[in-house]
């Protein structure tokens, strides 16, 4: 049995926007915003998507979940 957490993405399922949430938060690969990102502009996507009332598909979760590793690899630098 591996010592390595279980993914968020369920392994019997096709999810690679969940693949690769999973791989970016899990740091392995360096990822930052680009020269033209505004940090504030991601702050505010995840922001207006946590505070929403509406469900959100699992595209949307793992988007977030992108958003925020790539925030927090740029932050770290």
């Amino acid at each position: 049995m591996s010592d390595d957490p279980t993914p968020d993405s369920d392994p019997d399922h096709l999810d690679p926007a969940g693949d690769v949430a999973d791989l970016l938060e899990s740091g392995e690969i360096d990822v930052q915003l680009s020269g033209d990102q505004d940090p504030e502009e991601l702050r505010e996507f995840i922001q207006h998507i946590e505070n929403s009332d509406e469900p959100t598909d699992p595209g949307t979760h793992a988007t977030v979940r992108m958003a925020r590793a790539v925030l927090d690899q740029t932050e770290g630098e």
